[in-house]
């Protein structure tokens, strides 16, 4: 059976044999499309993760077990993919229009559908990017890592480090800011939502 995120962490502190190379196993995917969205380069954001996962080792005993072991690293990677973007004198970057960013195939697989819902589902995929691209950058995390990242509610707050109440506010203010963008700019997609 497999180990809980929690019990993993637990066995990284103690620093169990294989242990820190299951984290990585486990967390490698996801970290690499938190390093995408940022960098937008595929090598920049693979020596990205690979450095990320080196500071997560080295501060694997400041991590608490109140904590979700996720939301504790998520910050460590995202902060680090900042830290390159301000070295190297660019701001931070979340668009998601790429092809290798964390939207890009989040719609229905169109093999799996009839062509007409597969158009369909392209032109509200497209429309919910061109949409989200036009939001603070506040609002845009926010629905990324909520429906994109699959992050809780609490894991949100833990990452942003304020009160659970915040996190719902924020995220209906930027939930009904993306439906005003899309009733206002492509005609009425933002039933979708």
């Amino acid at each position: 059976m497999e180990p809980t995120d929690q019990e993993l962490m637990e066995a990284v502190q103690r620093d169990a044999p294989g242990a820190f190379e299951s984290f990585v196993g486990r967390f490698q995917r996801r970290f690499y499309r938190i390093a995408i969205r940022y960098l937008r380069e595929h090598e920049a954001a693979l020596d990205a993760v690979q450095d990320a996962f080196l500071k997560i080792h080295l501060a694997r005993s400041t991590w608490e077990p109140r904590a979700q072991p996720y939301t504790w690293a998520y910050r460590i990677v995202a902060n680090h993919c900042i830290d390159l973007l301000r070295k190297h004198g660019k701001a931070p970057s979340q668009s998601i229009d790429d092809e290798e960013g964390p939207l890009h195939g989040t719609l229905a697989d169109p093999a799996a559908v009839n062509p007409e819902s597969a158009v369909g589902d392209l032109e509200v995929g497209q429309a919910l990017r061109r949409a989200l691209d036009r939001l603070s950058a506040p609002q845009r995390e926010i629905l990324i890592l909520r429906h994109y990242e699959d992050m809780s509610l609490e894991e949100i707050a833990a990452y942003k480090r304020c009160p659970l109440g915040t996190v719902k506010s924020s995220l209906h203010r930027a939930t009904r800011s993306l439906r005003e963008v899309l009733a206002a700019t492509e005609g009425g997609f933002h039933d979708a939502l």
